[in-house]
């Protein structure tokens, strides 16, 4: 899968214009949800990525909780920061550097749950380029996604290893893997939960290029939805939460019987992708704190994003943290668990 950037500001004045396993707690009318009929905006079509919304629908969690829920997908016409945005979906997923480059251009959105503990970039390279690391890509030719956070690793990746982007070719991404395949470029930016799979099987033999494994910490997924809409539907944002960590938890603990129902939902994929998509994708999502509480946002983890878009240059100013996530749900949800996510 692959993030769609678009200029966000933009397509969010256009849609305004336009016009804008345990059992669950029982529903009552104090607290049921505000709003009982919403939608969630994924980035791409259904796929493992987007397992917890899928199983909590599949399998009448969100019905549990009193929620109606249209699970609609992504893609390059139809990106889930603006539409959340200007109100024509009410969730969304997107990565955690979206929330704050946003939230700097006064675009009031609040993340509610992290799944992606890390990042599911990597840079993917042939066997047999002697390309072992970035310290090798000077001379050689990189797709390249701009304005999203394939760009944001990159730059990343670059600068904690010293090495110069006026050395390295860039030619525009493509949403295939053509032009790696047939070498015309030789690293190739993927999300590593599914492209490295679909390349073996075109008969590529291939490495990937982690950057946290040069100390490069960013995040992935993360849910989101309008400031405005969380503070006033606040039952609502919780049973949302809750379902979808009810799903997640079920995808977690029961990948094959996942991997069926998300092929059932979603025809066009195979077994086989949505197999090797789980194993990557929960490998993600129980990273550091997910390993305890999957969905939780680690406050140590979001500063240090923060921290490290402002170093590059990413973001103009100190994010807000406080005001860019709200850890009061996934909190709730573990607490009424007993588990205590970080001492």
């Amino acid at each position: 899968m692959r993030r769609i950037h678009v200029p966000i500001l933009m397509i969010i004045l256009t849609l305004i214009s336009v016009g804008c396993a345990s059992t669950p707690a029982a529903v009552t009318p104090a607290t049921g949800p505000e709003v009982r009929q919403v939608s969630m905006r994924l980035q791409w079509f259904p796929q493992y990525q987007f397992a917890g919304y899928i199983v909590a629908k599949v399998k009448g969690y969100y019905a549990d909780v009193g929620l109606d829920v249209a699970l609609n997908p992504g893609g390059p016409d139809l990106v889930p920061l603006p539409l959340v945005a200007s109100g024509k979906d009410t969730f969304g997923s997107t990565g955690a550097d979206t929330i704050f480059t946003s939230r700097e251009q006064d675009i009031d959105v609040v993340a509610l749950a992290t799944w992606f503990q890390t990042s599911p970039v990597a840079f993917m390279v042939h066997r047999d380029s002697n390309i072992h690391g970035p310290q090798d890509f000077p001379g050689h030719t990189i797709g390249m996604f701009y304005g999203d956070n394939v760009e944001t690793e990159y730059l990343a990746l670059l600068a904690a290893t010293g090495v110069s982007r006026e050395t390295i070719t860039e030619i525009p991404g493509d949403f295939s893997l053509a032009p790696f395949l047939q070498r015309r470029a030789d690293i190739w930016p993927v999300y590593a939960t599914d492209q490295p799979n679909t390349a073996r099987r075109e008969g590529a033999s291939i490495n990937l290029i982690v950057a946290r494994d040069y100390g490069v910490q960013l995040m992935g997924d993360v849910l989101f939805t309008s400031a405005t809409f969380a503070r006033e539907n606040p039952n609502t944002v919780r049973a949302f939460v809750s379902a979808t960590l009810r799903g997640w938890a079920y995808a977690i603990s029961n990948p094959k019987e996942t991997v069926d129902l998300i092929a059932a939902y979603n025809p066009d994929l195979s077994t086989d992708q949505l197999t090797f998509e789980a194993n990557e994708t929960i490998k993600l999502i129980t990273y550091g704190v997910g390993k305890l509480c999957p969905g939780y946002n680690n406050l140590a983890v979001w500063e240090s994003e923060a921290k490290l878009l402002r170093d590059l240059a990413i973001l103009k100013a100190p994010a807000k943290l406080d005001a860019a996530l709200n850890n009061t749900y996934v909190s709730q949800y573990y607490a009424g668990k007993g588990v205590r996510c970080v001492e």
